[in-house]
């Protein structure tokens, strides 16, 4: 049986939006902090969050979503986003991790991503290094998430 996975604070759809008047007003005004403060407890629950995302891949950032979920075989996984399409396999991101830090999104490909929402998260994980532009508000969970997952138990 598949599990839901809730959208974190940063990562809202348009009909969402439409639907839920306040967490458009929250985007605009920037007022998320309540709604990332919830994510994070809700992982440290056990819930599973995905979070939008762009990854950098040859020069390129590239759409998906980093699935973090701690009840999962595999905690952290990316799914690459397809137009019109269901999801590719995902690519799990192996363990461990370290951060190496978070900073403005720059370099090749980044004009693409809106900068004053995201920021670039470089994490190198057993076999490969990941830049992943995230939605600023979200930084504080995937950077949580990939620590305690790359921790261990």
């Amino acid at each position: 049986m598949e599990r839901h996975v809730c959208r974190a604070a940063g990562t809202q759809t348009f009909s969402e939006l439409i639907r839920n008047p306040k967490r458009m007003l929250e985007l605009l005004t920037g007022d998320t902090s309540a709604r990332a403060e919830a994510d994070l407890a809700a992982w440290n629950a056990g819930e599973a969050r995905a979070v939008a995302a762009f990854s950098r891949d040859d020069g390129r950032f590239r759409q998906g979503m980093p699935i973090l979920d701690p009840a999962a075989p595999a905690p952290a996984v990316w799914l690459r986003f397809r137009a019109l399409r269901r999801p590719g396999e995902g690519v799990v991101l192996a363990a461990p991790f370290h951060v190496h830090g978070v900073r403005p999104v720059d370099g090749p490909g980044s004009h693409t991503i809106d900068r004053l929402r995201f920021r670039l998260v470089a994490v190198q994980g057993a076999d490969r290094h990941w830049e992943l532009a995230v939605p600023t508000v979200d930084v504080p969970l995937v950077r949580a998430a990939l620590h305690a997952i790359g921790s261990g138990p």
